[in-house]
């Protein structure tokens, strides 16, 4: 029995909804939240003190509409030119006044981007931007218990006067202190999210958001677009298993009694077999593909390394029962 790919990424997404900011409320307290404190006292060293990618397009912002905004920036930024007025059905809800983050990352994946959202900290904007990789935040420029949410680009950073670079609001280029910015994120849960090319560079990148996020445009229907992001995370993280086990899934799930797609599976199975063999899913697959292939043999020791490492896995005994069922 062939597992999907998808069942392995039920990933939680936090929803939260976002308006346009008409003004900044006072920021209780005065101490420097402990990010910005720690670039104060130790400021990176790997990394130019001051950048601002050059040709993010800028759009002023219409009521309610920062979340469109943005992504029109980004989207022009990445080739593709559309306004904010032409995004906006796909993921502005009047009733809410905003934009869901889910409908933001939905947005991004139809334009055939990786959308590349989590949790950050300053340094790793600073580290995605210095990389000309303009980000989205995500802010609560209220308070805790009065949130008014907004949609950021960040396309700079000044080590040197301790600001971030945004297109914000009808704000171009607007330069906001870092300890102000630290705490209207943080209180947004420092979410963020990137529009990633397939050209753009993955040195900054964590290796799970990257390949989850790749899955995400194989499971809504955008395979093809997968591919290029699958391939880079291979040559990034040789030693991640999941970008072999998703790739080589891709060709068995797309038709796995051609033989062409077939091949495909199995090459890739193979090459990631050193760092997916004490996976049993990844086993199991690869069991089942060489089953497909008529290596009868070859799939049975693969399924039985799979029942030894979850001996109560339902679908891996399924295969397991399928394959030696079977006569050579």
């Amino acid at each position: 029995m062939l597992i999907r790919s998808s069942t392995l990424f039920k990933l939680a997404n936090k929803v939260i909804k976002v308006g346009i900011i008409a003004s900044l409320f006072s920021l209780l307290g005065c101490a420097t939240p402990p990010q910005t404190l720690q670039l104060v006292e130790h400021a990176p060293t790997n990394i130019p003190a001051k950048v601002n990618i050059q040709g993010v397009p800028f759009y002023p912002q219409q009521a309610y509409y920062c979340g469109p905004t943005t992504l029109a920036e980004v989207f022009e930024y990445n080739g593709v030119k559309q306004t904010p007025e032409q995004i906006a059905p796909q993921l502005f809800i009047p009733k809410r006044q905003g934009s869901l983050q889910l409908e933001m990352v939905a947005a991004i994946r139809q334009q055939g981007f990786l959308a590349y959202a989590k949790r950050g900290s300053l340094t790793e904007l600073m580290d995605l931007v210095n990389q000309n990789i303009p980000v989205i935040v995500l802010q609560n420029l209220g308070l805790s218990w009065y949130p008014l949410w907004h949609y950021a680009v960040v396309k700079g950073y000044d080590l040197h006067t301790h600001e971030f670079i945004l297109h914000s609001a009808d704000i171009e280029n607007r330069r906001v202190s870092m300890q102000v910015f630290e705490r209207t994120w943080q209180r947004a849960s420092f979410w963020f999210v990137a529009a990633l090319t397939p050209t753009q560079s993955t040195t900054p990148l964590d290796d799970f958001t990257y390949i989850s996020a790749a899955q995400d445009l194989i499971s809504t229907g955008q395979a093809l677009a997968a591919i290029p992001y699958l391939h880079n995370a291979i040559k990034a993280w040789p030693n991640n298993w999941l970008s072999y086990f998703l790739l080589a899934n891709y060709y068995l799930e797309k038709d796995e009694n051609k033989s062409s797609n077939l091949t495909k599976a199995i090459f890739w199975f193979d090459q990631g077999i050193s760092n997916g063999q004490k996976q049993s899913h990844y086993l199991n697959n690869y069991a089942y593909a060489r089953f497909k292939n008529g290596q009868i043999e070859e799939a049975k020791i693969l399924i039985n390394k799979a029942v030894t490492l979850s001996p109560t896995d339902e679908n891996i005994l399924a295969t397991q029962k399928e394959i030696f069922a079977t006569n050579n």
